[in-house]
This record gives C-alpha cells, structure tokens and sequence, in this order.
C-alpha cells in the first residue's frame, strides 16, 4: 500500500512538473504569436486613403529567354490521301537544311500585345488583392516547310502555316507594395493566369507545282478549343502616385502557362487541282474529316484509322493531345484609380 501511495505521489509531481514546463513554453510563445496574429490587423490601420481601386492598362509579351517546353503544332497532310485528318499533327519547323535537318519553331502563342482591365482592394499598407481580365491579341507565329518526297503533293511542294491565338483569361493576384519615398512604390505581384475563352487559330496554305494529279493547292483553316488549365504568373513594376486618386505604372511580368488542346473544328478546306477548286469538307461528308478530339491514348476502340480500321466516320476523329506553349515575359503599362472616400 505504502508502495502504491509513493509511486501516485511521485507520478503526480512529474505531471505537476511537465504541465508547468509546456504552459511557462506556451506562454512564451503565445508572446511570439499573439502579434503575428494581429499583424494584418495592425498594418491595415496604416493605410491612409481609399482602399479600392480599378487599373487598366496594355502590355506586350514575348517567348524571351524561357525554356522551349512544347513547339507550336499544325497538321501535316498525308502522303496517300487528300483528306486533310488523315495527316498528322506535328511540330512546325522551317525548311530543310543542307543535312536534312528541319529547324523546329520555338515561339508562343502569348507573343504580341495584351490589354488588362481590373480592381483591387488594399488590405494594408502594403499587402492587396486583386482581380481583372485579359484579352490577349496574339501575334502571328509562321513557318514554311519544303516537302521533299509527299507522292501526292510532289517533289519542292511547300507548306505555309500561320497560326495564333485570341482568348480571355481571368488573373487573380496578390499584391505588396515597397515605398521608396512618398510618391514612388515598388510593387510585386504573385498570381493565377485561368484562361476561359478563346481559342488557336490555324490556316495552312499548300502549293504542289509538281503534284501527281497536276498542279495542286489548298488552303486549310482551323480552330482549336483547349481544355481547362492553370498558369501561374508574376512581376515586379515600379508606380508613381499623381495627387490622391491616381497612379501610373510600369511592370515587367512573367508567365508559365501551357495549354492543352481539347477539341479542334476545320473550318475551310478549298482543295485546287489545275484550274477545278473544290470545297472538300461539302466533297467528303462526316465528321471524321473535319473534327478531332484530342485524348490521352489511342487504343483498339478509339475512332482513328491508325488503332481502330472500322471507325466512324459520323464521329469525329480521335488523336493524341497537343500541347501549345502560352508561357511568355513581357512589359505593361497603365493606370490605376483609387476609389471611395479616405480614411
């Protein structure tokens, strides 16, 4: 019994020791945490003027110095059919060289200008949040490739691609700020890019001045819807307050995005041999010859000729995904406008 008492009252005192051990620690820290919890609380009484505000401006991207992850695509017609799906879906690269080798296209589909409408909330002095929208107007990227053994096109036949891309993406974004005196800010920016509209423009113009069946040409035209995707962008720009209400800007952004196409539609395919043009999507009926599904793999049921010999010509086409470069660093101007009342 005397036993059992000494082993409670001595189990009892370490409890009583290490409960006073962890609360002295918790309170310590709580000395530590208390003010990072009531930081923000604390740096938003230092803002002095209008929270709110709406910015609009204009930029200009370009591929720059990024890594070339993925190559602008266009489809290659085949060398046994006229039937412009049954091509494939390749790089685009220019000419051949003296050895035969093809100089691939490393552009993006983000090259050319931008403009960005927006609103933003300032949460202190120097933290925000914002939101906006941006078109882009996408700059041409162009290739032309020289067959040099297509049997149907002939020898010297040439393919010439230009392709872009018009779409609207919704950036949300955290901002800070750095004041460099009392007119003069940096500010950084931290965000999404979220495409939600737009799509990848494509028209390919062949020329087979020794073709099997004659002089030959065609002009293709397409368009490329992407699937969902998510980007993530940044920048860091420098701001000049004018009066209360107004600043100017200028940002230097950057983006990592990559699209993956999802569904693309021929919209025009006008195939010339001698003097007889013909539209070839009225000529070869069935949605086979005029839209593909991009998909993950092609397996023995998928509708494409090369897996599957008894596909469906009332359904589309199905063929590996591309993916398209849209990553970019650029420069953008504008203007922001603060507005409500100051605090």
């Amino acid at each position: 019994m005397h036993r059992k008492i000494g082993r409670l009252y001595f189990h009892s005192r370490i409890y009583l020791f290490l409960a006073k051990h962890f609360s002295y620690q918790a309170s310590q820290s709580m000395k530590f945490i208390i003010p990072f919890i009531f930081l923000p609380i604390l740096s938003i009484a230092q803002v002095s003027g209008p929270r709110w505000y709406i910015k609009t401006g204009a930029g200009y991207g370009t591929k720059g110095f990024l890594p070339a992850e993925f190559t602008p695509k266009s489809i290659v017609p085949a060398t046994n059919s006229l039937a412009i799906t049954d091509g494939t879906i390749q790089d685009m690269t220019n000419g051949v060289d003296s050895i035969g080798q093809r100089a691939y296209v490393h552009d993006t589909y983000t090259k050319g200008f931008n403009y960005y409408i927006g609103g933003g909330y300032k949460l202190s002095k120097y933290w925000g949040v914002e939101l906006g929208v941006l078109w882009l107007q996408g700059g041409s990227i162009t290739s032309k490739l020289v067959f040099e053994n297509n049997p149907l096109l002939g020898k010297g036949a040439t393919m010439n691609v230009n392709t872009y891309a018009r779409g609207l993406a919704v950036i949300p974004a955290i901002t800070v700020d750095i004041p460099l005196g009392e007119k003069w800010f940096i500010q950084g920016r931290a965000g999404f890019s979220i495409p939600v509209y737009g799509a990848i423009y494509h028209k390919v113009n062949l020329d087979g001045p020794h073709a099997l069946l004659g002089h030959a040409s065609a002009v293709v035209e397409s368009e490329t819807q992407a699937s969902f995707s998510l980007g993530v962008n940044g920048g860091i720009g420098i701001h000049r307050k004018l009066g209360k209400r107004f600043e100017v800007f200028v940002d230097l952004l950057a983006q990592h995005l990559n699209l993956n196409g999802k569904h693309l539609v021929v919209k025009r395919y006008d195939l010339t041999i001698k003097t007889t043009t013909t539209d070839q999507l009225e000529t070869t009926k069935g949605a086979y010859h005029s839209e593909i599904n991009f998909v993950k793999e092609l397996t023995q049921t998928s509708n494409n000729k090369q897996s599957n010999p008894k596909i469906d010509e009332t359904r589309p086409k199905d063929d590996l995904v591309v993916t398209s470069p849209f990553s970019n660093v650029g420069v953008g101007i504008g203007v922001a406008f603060k507005l409500g009342k100051g605090e």
